[in-house]
């Protein structure tokens, strides 16, 4: 028979493990594990689920079998690549980007994401159609376009004269056209994305003294890669099948957010220009209220004090 103190050390012990975490039996993908996908694949692999990874490039196959159950290969311009596997899976992550070049490539966004999510909506076509699904679809909070700093929902009207932000949209639309009574589709709105290995404020301050060529008058947006995770899972716990800005409540133009850091900092003040340098911009101060209000709540509320 064991004894009340035996039961005791017993519990004592217990005690001192942290609680495992119950695989959820859930089959789960994310097709493009960059920057962001990797933080969730990390996140997925925690809490126990069954994982699906893609990536563009051949050598970061072993990286990724170090995340996910079942690493792939998914370029979009290449015929011998298959979507087919997510035919039977509970949850998608669509984290498409285009590769990093040193300008704004039309086509490759066009590929990336026009021609990605073509061949997800005929893959997901041979899916049983009363078989549950949760999508969420990374786009971006710069499908606004210049709103002149105006407060901007989700409800507001979109930028498709601009050509990059007319591909966006339209794969939202692409992505919307999938939602039904089983499936599903979230589409999140990001603003701009820093966190480890991107420290937007650091980069900032290091134009102190100087000018930065941007138009400091338009009003950026921004979230931390760990809420960018928070918010996907938010989108899975929750079934959320609507578009949501994830943003934080940073809503300062350029010159106000390098001012603040740098009065924080001692440092000297940066200058921006005035006017805009590019045909493509963002100024808008884009409001979070819609994910609030669902009881959303961020790690990183603002990116300066």
């Amino acid at each position: 028979m064991t004894s009340s103190a035996d039961l005791a050390s017993l519990y004592q012990l217990l005690a001192t493990r942290g609680t495992p975490t119950l695989p959820s039996g859930e089959r789960r993908a994310i097709l493009g594990c960059g920057y962001v996908g990797e933080a969730v694949a990390q996140a997925w692999k925690q809490q126990g689920h069954e994982l699906w990874g893609t990536t563009t490039r051949p050598e970061r196959l072993t990286e990724l079998a170090n995340l996910v159950n079942n690493p792939l290969i998914f370029d979009s311009t290449d015929s011998r690549c298959s979507l087919s596997f997510t035919q039977d899976l509970d949850g998608i992550l669509v984290s498409f980007a285009p590769s990093k070049t040193s300008h704004v490539d039309l086509h490759q966004y066009q590929q990336t994401f026009l021609q990605g999510v073509e061949q997800l909506l005929q893959a997901l076509q041979q899916r049983p159609v009363s078989t549950p699904l949760q999508l969420v679809y990374l786009s971006s909070c710069g499908v606004y376009g210049n709103r002149q700093g105006a407060v901007t929902a989700e409800d507001d009207p979109t930028d498709t004269d601009h050509p990059i932000n007319a591909i966006l949209v339209r794969a939202e639309e692409m992505i919307s056209s999938l939602r039904s009574e089983h499936v599903n589709v979230c589409i999140l709105r990001l603003g701009g994305i820093y966190g480890p290995g991107r420290d937007i404020p650091a980069m900032l301050l290091g134009a102190a003294g100087g000018l930065i060529q941007r138009n400091g008058l338009n009003v950026p947006c921004w979230i931390h890669r760990d809420d960018i995770v928070s918010g996907v899972d938010f989108a899975f716990k929750q079934g959320l099948s609507d578009t949501f800005n994830l943003v934080n409540d940073t809503q300062f133009n350029g010159q106000e957010l390098t001012d603040r850091l740098c009065e924080q900092s001692g440092l000297p003040l940066a200058r921006w220009l005035t006017t805009d340098t590019g045909d493509r911009v963002l100024n808008a101060r884009v409001s979070n209220a819609k994910l609030k209000r669902l009881g959303f709540r961020w790690s990183h509320r603002c990116l300066v004090g």
